[in-house]
């Protein structure tokens, strides 16, 4: 017996799973910047004498 697919496996679920993708490489790279941006703000002080 075949099956036939319902609407929402085969249209609602593959765009479901490439918003979760699209969402965590948005976080991730969000996370990313602002980890860079501490880094930064951190050290901005010593760029000028030399010890960074």
């Amino acid at each position: 017996m075949n099956k036939k697919n319902s609407p929402f496996t085969s249209i609602v679920l593959p765009i479901l799973g490439a918003v979760v993708i699209v969402a965590g490489a948005v976080a991730f790279i969000c996370m990313k910047l602002a980890e860079e941006m501490r880094y930064n703000e951190k050290w901005k002080d010593y760029d000028e004498c030399g010890w960074h």
